[in-house]
């Protein structure tokens, strides 16, 4: 009986006996024979006793459900990699993507926690569920709803379909087992009905999309998979045997968040590969930013586990609101994660864009200008520069070597004459926005060189950058043509090089604000779970450290309103402190938490002590020179 004391929890070693067709999730002798345990006691407290089954119960998750979570994980990464995120409407598919993936994950945690056993039944039922994973994993290169496919929709549709007819069947299977027992029977009836619709309305859905039209049906997904996994939640309070308290649910979840934790480091660890495949990789600005990448996950990591040491069982409703809340929690980690990932790619290339400027532009360098310069070596100098630019940073757009071409041509179509006050110019400064301010003082065919040195020069800054974003992994020149097939044809002055750069930088932008305003949210939804898992009381200090670090979520949230203001905006992007901003904040963070206000309590005991002497010793000195004057 030793295996299942502690209210029918499983502590024994891994039995040897054999795998059954099906198996119950009852402890093991559950049985109320006439002269066992319902001796002395009372007809009624008897039928009690029989109607309310005592299930196996874990402390830890199964192996099998843990190679469920791993799957989840290595979906959830697959789907990272193959679906960057370049524009708003891929931005919502990423959103999408993991709410469905999220909440089919959750609806099957549910029943595992509750009534997991190990059968053969139960080990195809699972196999159903990781074939589903694997399914999603299929329609992940292909999976927008704005821009739809018909074919992935259906697949997505029928994939949802069959996750909940299996979860169905695994409920009717249990509802078979404990049928014996009265309170059981509704709330298993209840469940696996629900599913069954779920299952019914998904698979109508897929015979909706056709091909070449746009439907919103796919919204019903959302709709019917965020009504399961509330449903089933609250589907606890109907039945003890249906109650989450006992079991290991919150484990559960805090295992996922470790996963999804541990896939960032690993698309952290893919960027950094991305970088070192080019050239002048290991530099201060690269090691900054892996560094503050990595301490990032590390401190959000400590944090969580930090914040949550307290126990894992809580009361009824606080475990609903706990577990509740990780659905937007988890969804804000992994926006702030894959918007980290981006940081550190993004940080390297504005250092490298800087170098592209300077190629482009190189026109305050007294080896080419001079006073023996001419047109024809200017347009050689940066011929040169170029072409060895690209020789480490190839480029992928087609047309990029006629745009360079052509920007090179007009600057040697300079007058020479030109030259000699293009130096008396250049005093002035230089940059591009210098020159610009020189154009006002011009006039006639030194003020058409002028606005021709400036035209090619951001032409070929533009088109170097382009094809160091594609070195780096950004190319959304793929969006482009999308839209706009003719687009490459827009070779002449670099038209459709200024649109890649334009989608580039907007990819820069959308997660810099995506970025903060989930790291805001994933650090005021931690102080909710913090607030919702606590047992013991608050003090003034642990109230303050929550406000001040609900301050500190609000504030980072508040950055992304920086999008706003075009100039501050580009100004804070074009800085190395996009990513280290939220790494210092997880470090005060971090700091805060172990904090624990016994100094400052000290330090006030101390002081009211010392004034309390005071006004004693004070009061001494008061009676003493009253009863000198008596005297």
């Amino acid at each position: 009986m030793a295996a299942t004391e502690d209210h029918g929890r499983d502590t024994s070693t891994a039995a040897t006996s054999k795998l059954h067709l099906f198996d119950t999730p009852l402890v093991e002798h559950h049985e109320f024979d006439e002269g066992s345990e319902t001796n002395g006691l009372s007809p009624d407290r008897t039928d009690s006793l029989q109607d309310t089954p005592q299930l196996k119960r874990h402390e830890e998750p199964t192996l099998l459900e843990i190679f469920l979570d791993l799957f989840f994980a290595a979906n959830y990464e697959v789907f990272g990699e193959n679906h960057h995120v370049t524009n708003h409407a891929r931005f919502q598919a990423y959103v999408g993507y993991f709410c469905l993936l999220w909440l089919t994950w959750f609806i099957v945690a549910l029943y595992d926690v509750r009534f997991v056993t190990d059968s053969i039944f139960a080990r195809a039922m699972r196999a159903v569920q990781l074939g589903v994973l694997v399914g999603f994993t299929v329609i992940t290169p292909k999976f927008d709803t704005t821009d739809q496919e018909a074919q992935t929709m259906r697949t997505t549709s029928i994939i949802l379909s069959v996750s909940r007819f299996s979860l169905s069947a695994e409920y009717f299977c249990t509802l078979w087992s404990l049928r014996r027992f009265k309170t059981v029977r509704t709330p298993l009836l209840i469940q696996g009905s629900l599913h069954v619709v779920s299952a019914a309305i998904l698979l109508g859905i897929a015979f909706i999309f056709q091909e070449d039209e746009h439907s919103y049906a796919f919204m019903a997904w959302y709709f019917v998979a965020g009504f399961e996994a509330l449903a089933s939640l609250l589907l606890s309070n109907v039945s003890p045997t249906f109650g989450l308290t006992e079991t290991h649910l919150m484990k559960r979840l805090t295992l996922m968040t470790v996963m999804i934790l541990g896939a960032s480091i690993c698309e952290v660890a893919k960027s950094v590969v991305t970088i070192v495949k080019n050239p002048d990789a290991w530099d201060s600005r690269t090691i900054g930013l892996v560094t503050a990448a990595i301490a990032t996950i590390y401190f959000i990591f400590l944090v969580y586990f930090d914040w949550i040491r307290s126990g894992y069982h809580l009361q009824p409703l606080r475990l609903q609101i706990w577990t509740a809340l990780h659905f937007p929690f988890n969804l804000a980690l992994v926006l702030l994660l894959q918007a980290v990932q981006q940081y550190v790619i993004w940080g390297k290339l504005v250092g490298q864009f800087n170098k592209a400027l300077d190629i482009a532009y190189p026109l305050d360098d007294p080896s080419i200008i001079n006073n023996s310069t001419t047109s024809a070596s200017v347009a050689a100098a940066l011929n040169h520069s170029v072409a060895d630019f690209l020789g480490n940073y190839p480029a992928s757009i087609e047309g990029t070597w006629d745009t360079i071409n052509e920007a090179i041509r007009n600057v040697s179509e300079v007058p020479d004459s030109f030259w000699p006050e293009f130096r008396r110019l250049d005093a002035l400064g230089s940059s591009l926005t210098d020159l610009q301010k020189s154009l006002d003082g011009l006039t006639g065919d030194a003020k058409a060189a002028l606005t021709t040195i400036m035209t090619s020069a951001t032409t070929l800054a533009v088109t170097m950058a382009n094809a160091l974003f594609g070195s780096f992994g950004v190319k959304v020149d793929s969006e482009i043509i999308k839209k706009n097939p003719n687009a490459p044809k827009a070779v002449k002055g670099g038209g459709f090089q200024f649109q890649v750069q334009e989608a580039a930088w907007n990819l820069y932008r959308l997660a810099f604000a995506y970025g903060y305003i989930s790291c805001g949210c994933a650090i005021i939804l931690m102080v909710l779970l913090t607030l919702v898992a606590r047992k013991r009381r608050y003090t003034a200090w642990q109230i303050a450290r929550l406000i001040i670090i609900s301050a500190l979520g609000l504030g980072v949230g508040l950055t992304a309103t920086l999008w706003f203001n075009d100039d501050r905006f580009e100004d804070f992007l074009a800085r190395s402190w996009v990513l280290p901003t939220i790494t210092i904040v997880w470090a005060v963070i971090l700091i805060i938490t172990h904090i624990n206000g016994q100094g400052t309590q000290r330090c006030a005991s101390y002081f009211e002590k010392r004034f309390q002497h005071s006004q004693v010793f004070m009061a001494r000195e008061k009676f003493s020179r009253e009863r000198n004057v008596e005297k």
